[in-house]
């Protein structure tokens, strides 16, 4: 652990995260969006840090980096858009140990060290970025993809703050397919069935054709919950007064641990089913790194010093925008400020917690952009 951050570093963390609550910054309130990003640039300001501003469809994007490059070595990511809350939910409140807001856990505690951590290491001239989007709750199609996709955003190291547990390191993420599912057929009146078919037993004989593609669904529990798994909802059935179901459509999910893609995986659901049309509405690639590798590892042994306390390795069934870097042979590490109720009326972070998560994230960053791995390895061994 690094000495050097006392009791003015927290209380400078602490006031960043507490700025950042305050901003409304829920889906396309693109006057708030500008007033956050007018923060963020203030706080850089006369630093050695490039801004590079994107907008998509109004949205913004920002890339901030110690050196001007579109690779840089390690790369910090998160995002400032929050689902929507009361009034209340955006005028920060302290109580006890407790900092509650509207973001605080999901994710603007995170951005605030990061952004921090990043004016750090631009005072030491390190290679590190920070990526921070505003559309993340809605799907990323106007932030992070984008910046993956089309501007050619890379790193060596990924690490992104977005993660759902306290205390751990997040060396896995399951896939989300979304889909819709439809089945129309032209039914006999109630006492002829023969003369038609029934579009509920059409539909539920694909779904458990769906369902039997994922036996492992069953194992999973919130311990082990690296199998993947399904539901179904949004269930409608149509008919006439005196005959059988003509439709049904229903929404389904897939959160997949299978090393497969969100595409393959919509394949072979659609080369399953015999009656039912699908429709990809959306999906989310899994991100998995091998909890043996050696960054997952170094930050369980980094944070693990910091906080004083056990640090696990754990997967998790939801997504974040790590996903968009889950094909590309990087090392990924994601973490969560110490918290609870994300998207709840009692979203918190824990005021103590925020200190060990700082040092935790800048002991790894410096580690990593002041020595390539292979040669940190043996200086660590």
């Amino acid at each position: 652990m690094r000495n050097g951050s006392g009791a003015s570093k927290h209380n400078e963390l602490l006031q960043t995260i507490i700025d950042l609550a305050r901003f409304r910054t829920t889906e396309n309130n693109f006057p708030e969006f500008e007033k956050a990003v007018n923060y963020i640039e203030k706080f850089f300001e006369g630093e050695n840090v490039f801004i590079n501003k994107h907008y998509y469809n109004g949205v913004p994007a920002l890339v901030m980096t110690v050196k001007d490059t579109k690779k840089p070595r390690i790369l910090l990511q998160g995002h400032l858009d929050v689902v929507n809350g009361n009034d209340e939910q955006f005028i920060p409140k302290i109580a006890g140990d407790k900092l509650y807001g509207r973001g605080t856990v999901d994710m603007k505690g995170f951005i605030a060290l990061a952004m921090h951590v990043l004016r750090d290491a631009a005072r030491k001239d390190l290679d590190v970025g920070l990526m921070i989007t505003f559309d993340e709750e809605v799907g990323s199609e106007n932030g992070t993809r984008r910046l993956a996709e089309e501007e050619g955003y890379e790193c060596e190291i990924l690490f992104n703050g977005d993660g759902g547990y306290n205390y751990a390191v997040i060396y896995g993420e399951k896939g989300i397919l979304k889909f819709d599912i439809k089945v129309e057929a032209e039914p006999g009146r109630h006492p002829y069935p023969w003369d038609g078919e029934n579009a509920f037993d059409l539909f539920v004989e694909d779904y458990r054709r769906i369902t039997k593609l994922f036996p492992e669904s069953k194992f999973a529990t919130d311990a082990d919950n690296w199998h993947t798994t399904y539901s179904i909802y949004d269930i409608k059935v149509f008919n006439d007064e005196f005959y059988p179901p003509n439709k049904v459509t229903a929404k389904m999910n897939i959160y997949f641990a299978d090393d497969i893609t969100s595409s393959a995986l919509c394949k072979k659901i659609k080369d399953a089913v015999r009656h039912v049309s699908i429709e990809k509405f959306t999906a989310s690639e899994r991100v998995f790194v091998n909890p043996n590798d050696f960054h997952i590892q170094r930050l369980r042994q980094i944070m693990t010093e910091n906080f004083g306390r056990e640090i696990i390795l754990k997967t998790e069934n939801g997504s974040s925008d790590a996903r968009f870097y889950a094909n590309k042979g990087i090392p990924i590490v994601i973490v969560k400020m110490v918290g609870e109720d994300h998207h709840g009326a009692n979203e918190h972070i824990l005021i103590s917690q925020i200190l060990p998560m700082y040092n935790s994230v800048k002991d790894f960053v410096y580690e990593f952009s002041n020595v390539r791995t292979g040669e940190l390895k043996e200086k660590v061994n």
